[in-house]
C-alpha cells in the first residue's frame, strides 16, 4: 500500500477570489474578526501551564490560527499573515527542553483536555507549515512535541482511549495531527504511532471504525459525541492518505454517508440531544422535535464541512459538494451575526417553532472566548479553497459564486476564469476563459444534485449535464470563450422527515423561513403555496425576500434572526396546511 494522490487539489493561496455572500462574508470574518483576536492572550495558558481546572482554554490558539491560515490561503491579507507568523513563533517559545507544548502542569498531563488542545496545537502548526512557511522552527517543534506525547500515550504507556472525555474519542482526534506531523516531518515513526492511535478503535465503547464498516448508525458510535468522532474519522481519513488502505476508506466512507442521510438538518448543520447541539442522535428525523435538545453546534457543522472537502479532494465524491454548499449558505452564514465579529454556538432551537439566534458566550467564564466563534472563520474560508480546483486535466467549478480564479495547468501555463452572475440567487451564471494562448485542457463543471432542470452551453453548443454529476468540457479553449449556466432555482416544498405535518421551503441550495420582522410566524402553507412564490425586492437586513400566494413573506435562512436578539424571532418548519 502506498499514498493516495487527490482527485481535486486546491489552488495556491490567494487563487479564488470570492465576490459574492460567502466573499464578503469571508472579508468580514477577517476584518472584524480574526485581525481583532488577542493572540498573545491564546498563547498564555502554553507559556504558564496553569490549566489546573480541567477546562479547555489549550483548545483556542489551534483553532483560531488553523482559522486564521485558511482565511489568508482565501484572503492573502499581510496584517493577518503578520499575526500569523508570530503568534506561531510565540507558541513554539513555550516548548520546554522535553518537547512538550501543553497548557496543562506535569502532574495533570493526558488528563481532561490536554491532548485535545496539543492536538489543536499540533494542527495549527502543521498547517502552518504547509501554507504559510517551511520553518524549520516548525518541522522541529512539531517533531519534539510528538515524541514527548510518545513517552506518556503509546504502546510503552498507556492506551489512547483511556486519556480525556467522550470514552476515549477526543483524545483518539489526535490521529488527524499525528498523520499530518508524519507527513510534515517526513518521519516513520509518527506514521506507525499514527497506526497504533488507529488500532486503539476511538473508544473504550468499541472501535468506531470497525463499527462504522459494519453500518453502525452513528448515534450509536461511541458515547455518540458528533464533533470528536467525525475528527477521529477526520484523522482516518488523513491516515488513509498515507496508506491506501481499503478498509480504511471503506469505515470512512461509511461514516460519512450515515452522517449525510441520517443526521444532517436542512440548514445543512448537525449536532443535537444536549443544551449544546453537540450529539449524534437522529439529527435528520429528529431536527422537528421540541425536545430534541439544542440543534446544531457550529462546531459540529465546521468539523463536517471540512471532512466533507477532504473526501471530495480524495474521491471526488459530488454529494459532499452538494452538503458543504447547503451547510455554508445556511448554517454557517447563518451564524454569523452580519459585521462578522462573532458567532452562535447552536443554531436556533427548536426549527419547528419560534426561536431566535443567540450570540455565543463567554464559554470558560473570564476568557472571553467560545469554540463556535473560534471555528466558524474557518467553515467560511473553506468556501473559497472548493470553489474552484484543479485536476490533472484541468480547472474544476465546484461552487459558482461570482469570482475570480487562477488555475495551474499541466504544460505549466495558467488559466484564469471569471465567473459572473448572482449565484445562489440567480439562476444563470457566466464562465469566461482568459489564457496567454490557446490550450487545450478539460474543464469539469459540478451540476448541483438539486438542479433538476440544467442547462449548459459554451460557443453555442449545449453540453450534457446531469444533477449530481461533472459535466465535462474538452476542447481547445481561447482567450474570451464563455460558458453560460442556468440553474433550476425554482422553489420547493420539503416535507418533514419524521413524517409530521409541516413544510420548509428551499430555493436551490438556500433556505428560506419565516421571520418575526416580516409577519406572523406560524401561518401554514400548502406544498403549492410554497412552489408558486415569488421573489421580490429586498428589505433592510434582509438578502432575499419573497411573496407567497397568501401574501405573507419568507426570507433566506441566513438573514432570518440575523439581529441576534430574543424580539426577532423566526421560524424554519413550518405548519402544513
Amino acid at each position: 500500500m502506498s499514498p493516495v494522490k487527490d482527485q481535486l487539489h486546491i489552488l495556491p493561496p490567494g487563487g479564488v477570489s470570492l465576490r459574492g455572500r460567502l466573499g464578503k462574508a469571508l472579508e468580514k470574518s477577517v476584518n472584524h474578526r480574526l485581525k481583532k483576536v488577542n493572540y498573545d492572550h491564546l498563547v498564555a495558558p502554553f507559556r504558564d501551564r496553569n490549566e489546573r481546572d480541567g477546562r479547555w482554554r489549550c483548545e483556542f490558539w489551534g483553532k483560531i490560527v488553523r482559522s486564521a491560515i485558511r482565511s489568508w490561503h482565501a484572503v492573502p491579507d499581510p496584517g493577518l499573515e503578520q499575526l500569523i507568523r508570530k503568534t506561531v513563533h510565540d507558541l513554539c517559545a513555550t516548548q520546554t527542553p522535553d518537547g512538550c507544548i501543553s497548557s496543562y502542569p506535569a502532574e495533570l498531563q493526558t488528563k481532561d483536555w490536554d491532548i485535545w488542545g496539543r492536538k489543536y496545537a499540533l494542527l495549527g502548526l502543521c498547517r502552518y507549515y504547509r501554507e504559510i512557511e517551511r520553518s524549520e522552527e516548525v518541522r522541529h517543534a512539531v517533531a519534539r512535541c510528538l515524541d514527548h506525547l510518545m513517552t506518556q500515550v503509546g504502546p510503552e504507556a498507556q492506551r489512547i482511549v483511556d486519556c480525556g472525555h467522550h470514552t476515549g474519542l477526543a483524545a483518539s482526534s489526535l490521529l488527524g495531527a499525528v498523520a499530518a506531523a508524519a507527513r510534515v516531518t517526513g518521519e516513520k515513526r509518527f506514521l506507525d504511532y499514527a497506526k497504533w492511535i488507529a488500532a486503539q478503535g476511538g473508544s473504550t465503547e468499541g472501535d468506531i471504525f470497525a463499527l462504522a464498516r459494519r453500518g453502525t448508525a452513528p448515534a450509536e458510535l461511541g458515547n455518540g459525541k458528533a464533533y470528536e468522532m467525525t475528527s477521529c474519522f477526520e484523522g482516518l481519513l488523513e491516515l488513509y492518505r498515507e496508506t491506501g488502505d481499503p478498509e480504511q476508506l471503506d469505515a470512512v466512507m461509511k461514516y460519512f454517508r450515515a452522517v449525510r442521510d441520517r443526521e444532517l438538518f436542512i440548514t445543512g448543520a448537525g449536532g443535537l440531544k444536549d443544551m449544546w447541539g453537540e450529539f449524534w442522535y437522529e439529527g435528520r428525523r429528529n431536527q422537528t422535535r421540541s425536545d430534541a435538545g439544542s440543534l446544531g453546534e457550529t462546531c459540529v457543522t465546521t468539523t463536517c464541512i471540512r471532512f466533507f472537502g477532504q473526501i471530495l479532494r480524495l474521491t471526488g465524491e459530488l454529494s459532499a459538494a452538494d452538503e458543504m454548499e447547503r451547510a455554508l449558505y445556511n448554517g454557517i452564514l447563518g451564524a454569523m451575526v452580519p459585521d462578522g465579529s462573532w458567532w452562535l454556538h447552536a443554531n436556533p432551537t427548536p426549527l419547528a417553532g419560534s426561536s431566535f439566534k443567540k450570540r455565543a458566550g463567554d464559554q470558560i467564564p473570564g476568557y472571553g472566548e467560545d469554540c463556535c466563534v473560534a471555528q466558524g472563520p474557518e467553515a467560511l474560508a473553506t468556501a473559497a479553497c472548493y470553489a474552484v480546483m484543479r485536476t490533472e486535466e484541468g480547472p474544476a467549478v465546484l461552487f459558482y459564486e461570482a469570482c475570480e480564479a487562477k488555475i495551474p495547468l499541466a504544460d505549466g501555463s495558467e488559466a484564469a476564469l471569471s465567473i459572473t452572475g448572482n449565484y445562489p440567487d440567480g439562476a444563470t451564471a457566466a464562465i469566461t476563459v482568459s489564457l496567454s494562448a490557446p490550450r487545450r485542457f478539460r474543464l469539469k463543471l459540478r451540476v448541483p444534485a438539486w438542479s433538476t432542470r440544467p442547462r449548459i452551453r459554451v460557443a453555442g453548443e449545449e453540453i450534457p449535464a446531469r444533477p449530481g454529476t461533472f459535466a465535462e468540457i474538452d476542447r481547445l479553449w481561447t482567450t474570451g470563450d464563455r460558458v453560460e449556466l442556468e440553474f433550476d432555482l425554482r422553489f420547493r416544498a420539503v416535507p418533514a422527515p419524521d413524517g409530521g405535518a409541516l413544510l420548509a421551503a428551499m430555493r436551490g441550495p438556500v433556505l428560506f423561513a419565516r421571520d418575526s420582522r416580516l409577519g406572523e410566524l406560524d401561518t401554514p402553507v400548502s406544498p403549492e403555496e410554497i412552489e408558486n412564490a415569488q421573489e421580490i425586492p429586498a428589505e433592510p437586513e434582509v438578502a432575499r425576500l419573497c411573496r407567497l400566494p397568501d401574501g405573507s413573506k419568507l426570507c433566506d435562512y441566513a438573514s432570518a434572526g440575523n439581529r441576534f436578539t430574543p424580539e426577532n424571532t423566526l421560524r424554519v418548519w413550518l405548519p402544513k396546511r
